[in-house]
């Protein structure tokens, strides 16, 4: 009965996984017509608006345009080259805050410089320079070729270089540095201290760190946020800023208040905000339950590091989960760090892929197609089905199972 039963097992996860590659093949030859045409610009073809967006190069543009008119005078901005606004694309100038760019100051140390290259050769360079970077990380803090593959070939983390986002680099950096904070505490704070030009990813880190005690971390993430805030005030001055806390909030406030409609960004969306919504809940109840969501997810990121008696894989898993339901802004193209932890536990289990798993790194391929068939936004349920069964995994694992990562006495 117990070979039959193991029989059967190794038939459903090997079903599973051919699901799991051909669904991934489809999705990778989605990505290949939206790209491929793309290569067009580098040999002359003029700039447009590229699909899935209605803007050249999707999210790429925002940050271009952003760190052009950080740089730049706005008598410098008034002579720039026609070429930079092709018939039929809409890339306007000025960009930045003066439209309303949600991002904090910490970005422009990332998109101004981006912003030097011209246009599209900068899109290539960016996505080429987020690859490398986040490979380099995932390496560092000893994850397998094959995990690093599986999560950078995720579906999140193609439909993040569709877009020219941040995911792949944040992801990198969220996984790598909590992985190894007791190994290299200081290097690691100073490498999730980065995730200040895109806070939403590393919404946990401060619960993190406060639940693993760890001091010599928490100094080198203050110092890198620091770090940052004053290099971006010395390089763009407090006028900087001042246009931030005038134009950011609102933007980011826009954004958060829009509803689930067809085509709309937030039917990619993570959050229990813009899922309540999708409910037709108000404005008020849909943020008192993420403001409840939120604080439960920090509470239980602290508890988690303070409980000790289980794998750091694991721990890392729970929480980039929780991330993704205490943060009220954030995308399917934010699941690259998700990505890599359900490919770190799959490799621990020999690679055996159960279906949450599957649905769960496939989801960016689902999100959207199923939020304007239904309506209803269900990746907060897909999270907590994930979040439900790592938790059940702590009570039924031994910690024989899933030894503890010892803590180093040297930094």
């Amino acid at each position: 009965m117990r070979m039959t039963f193991s029989a059967l097992g190794r038939v459903w996860h090997g079903l599973i996984a051919g699901i799991l590659v051909y669904l991934w093949g489809m999705w990778f030859l989605v990505f290949l017509a939206k790209m491929a045409p793309r290569l067009f610009y580098l040999a002359g073809r003029p700039i447009g608006n590229d699909s899935p967006c209605i803007k050249p190069e999707c999210d790429f543009s925002d940050f271009w345009r952003a760190g052009l008119t950080a740089r730049l005078s706005p008598h410098a901005l008034a002579h720039l080259p026609p070429l930079l606004l092709q018939p039929g694309a809409h890339m306007p100038l000025p960009g930045g805050y003066f439209v309303h760019f949600p991002y904090p100051p910490p970005v422009f140390l990332w998109v101004s410089a981006i912003s030097n290259l011209p246009f599209e050769i900068g899109f290539f360079v960016w996505t080429a320079l987020g690859l490398g970077l986040a490979v380099l990380v995932l390496r560092w803090a000893g994850l397998s070729w094959l995990v690093i593959a599986a999560g950078l070939l995720s579906p999140a983390a193609l439909w993040n270089i569709e877009l020219g986002q941040f995911g792949i680099i944040g992801g990198a950096l969220l996984v790598a540095g909590i992985l190894m904070a007791r190994a290299k505490p200081a290097r690691a704070g100073i490498f999730i201290g980065l995730l200040a030009a895109k806070p939403q990813i590393g919404i946990l880190v401060p619960a993190f760190l406060l639940g693993d005690r760890n001091k010599k971390a928490a100094l080198g993430f203050s110092l890198s946020v620091l770090g940052q805030i004053l290099l971006v005030t010395w390089l763009f001055g407090l006028p900087l800023w001042r246009d931030y806390l005038h134009a950011g909030p609102t933007g980011a406030a826009s954004m958060l208040g829009m509803g689930i409609t067809p085509g709309s960004a937030q039917s990619n969306g993570v959050s229990v905000l813009w899922m309540l919504r999708s409910l037709h809940m108000s404005m008020p109840t849909a943020w008192s339950g993420q403001i409840a969501c939120t604080m439960l997810s920090m509470g239980a990121a602290i508890w988690l590091w303070r409980r000790g008696g289980m794998a750091t894989g694991q721990q890392l898993l729970i929480t980039v989960l929780l991330s993704l339901l205490a943060t009220p802004y954030g995308y399917t193209d934010d699941m690259v760090a998700l990505s890599l932890a359900l490919a770190m536990q799959a490799q621990r289990r020999q690679w055996r892929i159960g279906a949450i798993d599957a649905l769960c790194w496939l989801w960016p391929c689902f999100c959207q197609p199923v939020t304007e068939w239904t309506g209803i936004l269900f990746t907060p349920l897909v999270v907590l089905l994930a979040l439900a069964r790592s938790w059940i995994e702590i009570g039924h694992l031994p910690a024989r199972a899933m030894p503890a990562t010892p803590r180093p006495t040297g930094a």
